[in-house]
């Protein structure tokens, strides 16, 4: 009987391990395909907007509005649109002007033309794997089925427990939600200024 009970605690055991393991790698599939890859074309990224650029955006500088100029006039402008970048004496005319950067005196009200923020990406998401507070969570839940697992085989092996008496600790265990009331309460009375009533 103590053999069987082994075994599936083993099982059990070996089975949350998987379980982290998929987990681990359902997150980083999930990271991965959440990065978009860089644009081939740096033109690609570029937007024209009435007035002002939109959150996560900033005027484009002057040498991408120069190589970029074809771009920006045949697949984000009219062919009567004037508009600038953060260079803003310095104008991109239209098609029907020639697509022509010209000097300009930064009168009127003028389009702009906007990329997104050179701290990655106009979207706000990360540049590259997964989040600080991701590994940390998966190290931590990883750690604990290492710990529940291991505690299990010591107990039952080196010290002969069976039963509930095999889980590591037990009785900071069984004692954890009335530590955690204890702490919330003395919390709350902080908070409050409350103290402890006399019996």
């Amino acid at each position: 009987l103590k053999l069987q009970f082994l075994y599936f605690i083993a099982h059990k055991a070996t089975e949350i391990i998987k379980m982290f393991k998929t987990a681990l790698a359902l997150g980083l599939a999930a990271t991965a395909m959440a990065q978009t890859p860089a644009p081939t074309d740096p033109c690609s990224v570029l937007t024209h907007n009435v007035g002002s650029c939109q959150l996560g955006q900033q005027l484009v500088d002057l040498n991408t509005m120069t190589t970029c100029k074809n771009y920006i006039c045949s697949n984000l402008m009219s062919i009567y649109a004037i508009a600038h970048g953060a260079d803003k004496s310095k104008k991109l005319a239209g098609q029907s002007y020639g697509c022509q950067i010209e000097d300009w005196d930064g009168t009127g009200v003028g389009d702009v033309i906007c990329m997104p923020n050179s701290g990655g990406g106009g979207g706000g998401g990360s540049s590259g794997g997964m989040s600080g507070g991701a590994i940390f969570l998966i190290i931590l839940f990883v750690g604990f089925a290492v710990y529940l697992a291991g505690g299990i085989v010591y107990m039952a092996k080196v010290k002969g427990e069976s039963g509930i008496n095999m889980i590591p600790h037990i009785e900071f265990w069984k004692d954890l939600p009335n530590l955690m009331k204890d702490g919330a309460f003395f919390i709350k009375n902080k908070v409050t200024g409350g103290g402890y009533s006399s019996v």
